[in-house]
């Protein structure tokens, strides 16, 4: 087997991490930074302990405070550097940052329901429209495939980049990642192996995307 072989049948585990809650949950917080709330810290204890039974090699991270405050206290445990990638950040919701979904329709009706009724086409008024947000977590996730590689690497982002990469890897014919809410700290173990992404319980897959608008009660974060 050569050498070019050999990397590509390495598997590589990944697990996915959402960042422990703030005081903005509730509102559209993509490229807010706001740090963790008090609860979100309490969060942080039983993270760690869900993480115990992976053999951790790598920790990375978007950025922002919340998420990077969460990989702190995961590197801490572990003894490990964070690598921060900024392309792990949430969707950027423009002017709707930092607002609630009331807020959002007292502001525009209009344009509010056109955004709900057609996701992911329509993007937030001066925010970022989703083929780029793709794009850039799947350049994220295989970086961080490459950077990791034969290892297991916590992935520390962000609820909708979750969701959304996640869906990813439902089969073409499948539901679409609706099975949570994906709550803050939750956890979701991927692997790569021979240039395909599993999700256990399900069959890999290389499918299209299959876009579903957030849940209002559960805003990207």
């Amino acid at each position: 087997m050569s050498r070019s072989t050999q990397s590509k049948a390495v598997r590589t585990t990944l697990v996915l991490v959402r960042h422990a809650h703030t005081d903005m949950a509730g509102t559209f917080c993509g490229t807010s930074d706001p740090p963790l709330s008090a609860e979100g810290v309490a969060q942080l204890a039983a993270l760690n302990e869900k993480l115990k039974t992976y053999p951790i090699t790598h920790i990375f991270s978007s950025d922002l405070q919340r998420a990077l405050q969460t990989a702190e206290s995961i590197a801490q445990r572990c003894g490990l550097e964070i690598h921060c990638l900024e392309s792990l950040h949430e969707l950027a919701f423009g002017s709707w940052e930092g607002l609630d979904w009331d807020q959002i329709m007292a502001r525009d009706s209009a344009y509010a329901q056109r955004w709900l009724d057609h996701y992911p086409s329509v993007p937030a008024p001066g925010g970022e429209d989703f083929s780029s947000f793709l794009t850039r977590i799947q350049r994220a996730m295989d970086s961080i495939v490459e950077q990791a590689a034969g290892g297991c690497a916590v992935v520390v982002t962000h609820g909708g980049v979750i969701r959304t990469f996640l869906n990813t890897l439902v089969p073409q014919h499948g539901a679409p990642f609706d099975r949570t809410t994906c709550d803050y700290v939750s956890c979701w173990e991927i692997s790569h192996e021979a240039g395909q992404w599993h999700l256990p319980g399900l069959a890999s897959a290389n499918a299209e995307p299959c876009a579903q608008a957030p849940d209002r009660s559960e805003k990207a974060s």
